[in-house]
């Protein structure tokens, strides 16, 4: 595709994130353009359609996805339609930015990975969190080696709290663990390079007795045996939501990650403490010109598909601690 032309995008599942950040991000992107779109009902479909001007409101996926105007599907829908979504979309040929969760499922994810080689298309999964200008500096810094061996690292992020409905009430595909948690999960073996071994987790409600979860902890150990703790919840009115990293030479500590003006990175170590502050970035926007990157040929910060097949590994391996209250290996 030459890079003079937009790249032209279809949006699959029109809920929040879609209406109120992704499309209003393709939408001011000079290097994208919003064409079709299918929610899932006409109703809403039409709705999105008037809203954002797209020109070609579809029915069903196969018609969009063999929409010969379209280069690009964003994928949104329930979680446990992504499997799906995703291989007839790679079938079609065309790029595709998929919604975290990836799969529900390893053995999915993988055969979702395998799919878009064949196809040879672009695969991005929306873990937009890694853009942050304070999280991709927290990275460069541990990558440094300015914090020495990585001891331990902590992750805290909240949600708005709502009403759950619609698919979002059934347990097996929802819950803070897939609201946030997975964000958590991706972003700790982004930031310190190192992959999960072992994780333990309680949630609550417990997800044994079938509820969707509102508060998850992770307890695990990382590659080079980094310590790690992850907690995601809905239920707490004034989190901390910041990011911890301790190493044997440093600390590194954010500001607030989330609700705040601006972040600020301080440094701690035997000569004091240092700062460096950050605007908070449009993540959202920086994910839909990221994508045209990586589409283009380069090579942007998302997520691919096999880095999201292990995180998808770790989030089973967790659920499998819950259910089992033990440590369980990440088996990818």
């Amino acid at each position: 595709m030459s890079t003079q032309k937009p790249l032209r995008w279809g949006v699959v599942g029109l809920g929040w994130v879609a209406s109120d950040f992704v499309a209003p991000g393709i939408v001011k992107s000079p290097g994208s353009e919003l064409v079709a779109c299918l929610g899932s009902t006409p109703e809403k479909t039409r709705a999105f359609a008037d809203k954002f001007k797209v020109p070609n409101a579809h029915k069903d996926l196969a018609s969009l996805v063999n929409d010969p105007d379209v280069d690009a599907v964003y994928i949104a829908l329930p979680n446990a339609m992504h499997h799906a979504a995703v291989l007839e979309t790679a079938r079609a040929g065309k790029h595709i930015l998929c919604e975290k969760p990836f799969a529900m499922k390893t053995a999915h994810a993988r055969e979702m990975v395998a799919a878009c080689r064949k196809a040879g298309v672009v695969l991005r999964i929306a873990h937009q969190i890694r853009l942050d200008a304070a999280v991709v500096r927290a990275r460069e810094i541990v990558q440094s080696g300015r914090l020495g061996r990585l001891t331990e690292v902590s992750l805290e992020r909240a949600s708005a709290v709502g009403a759950r409905v619609s698919w979002r009430q059934d347990f097996e595909q929802s819950g803070v663990m897939y609201d946030v948690g997975v964000h958590l999960l991706d972003l700790i073996q982004y930031v310190t390079g190192k992959r999960f071994l072992e994780v333990s987790a309680f949630t609550h409600p417990d997800r044994r007795d079938k509820k969707p979860d509102d508060t998850m902890t992770v307890l695990g150990r990382l590659e080079g045996d980094c310590h790690a703790l992850a907690k995601a919840t809905r239920e707490v009115a004034s989190a901390e939501n910041n990011l911890l990293i301790e190493g044997d030479k440093a600390t590194l500590v954010t500001s607030p990650l989330r609700f705040a003006k601006e972040h600020v990175i301080t440094i701690r170590d035997a000569n004091g403490s240092t700062e460096e502050r950050f605007p908070v970035s449009p993540a959202y926007d920086l994910q839909v010109q990221a994508f045209e990157t990586d589409v283009g040929g380069g090579r942007s910060l998302l997520p691919d598909g096999e880095d999201s097949l292990y995180t998808v590994a770790v989030t089973n391996a967790v659920l499998q601690a819950i259910d089992e209250r033990r440590i369980v290996t990440v088996a990818p």
